[in-house]
Parts: C-alpha cells; sequence; structure tokens
C-alpha cells in the first residue's frame, strides 16, 4: 500500500503534465487554423469584390443603352407633340 501511495502522486503529475502539453498543441493548431480562415475569407472577399466590380463594369453600359431608350422615348413623344402642335396651327390658318 505504501508503493501505491508513493506512485499515484508521480503519475497524476505526469499525466497532467502531458495533458496540459496536449491542450497547449491543441490551442496553437486552433490559433493556426483561425488564421488560415481569416486568408481564406480575405482571398474571398477579394475575389468577391472584383467579380463585383467586373460585373458592374458589363452592366454600366447596359443601363446606359436602357436610359438612352428610355430618353429616346420620351424625346420622340415631345416630338409628336411638338407636330401635333405645329399641325394643329397649320389647320387654324
Amino acid at each position: 500500500m505504501q508503493t501505491i501511495q508513493q506512485i499515484l502522486p508521480i503519475v497524476l503529475t505526469v499525466m497532467l503534465s502531458i495533458l496540459t502539453v496536449m491542450l497547449v498543441v491543441v490551442g496553437v493548431l486552433v490559433v493556426q487554423v483561425l488564421h488560415a480562415m481569416k486568408q481564406t475569407l480575405n482571398r474571398v472577399n477579394e475575389t468577391i469584390d472584383l467579380a463585383e466590380a467586373k460585373f458592374n463594369a458589363v452592366t454600366a453600359p447596359l443601363h446606359s443603352m436602357g436610359s438612352m431608350a428610355s430618353n429616346l422615348g420620351v424625346g420622340l413623344k415631345v416630338f409628336e407633340s411638338f407636330l401635333g402642335w405645329m399641325n394643329r396651327t397649320k389647320r387654324e390658318d
């Protein structure tokens, strides 16, 4: 019995030391994984920003064409109104 009481603190100390070392290693690995995830998310964010810029570069001319078509329609309506006014003044004469 005496030997078990002498060995038990040594075994517990060794086990606690091993557990501490393992937890430190796991903590370091978790920090490395989080750092890698941060880098990956930064790259994904840059890629999304680049894709958004390219998409905007492609859609901007299309938007301009839509605005041009709308303005052309308004211009035609104004021209038709002007022609109607001109025809009305000719009829009155």
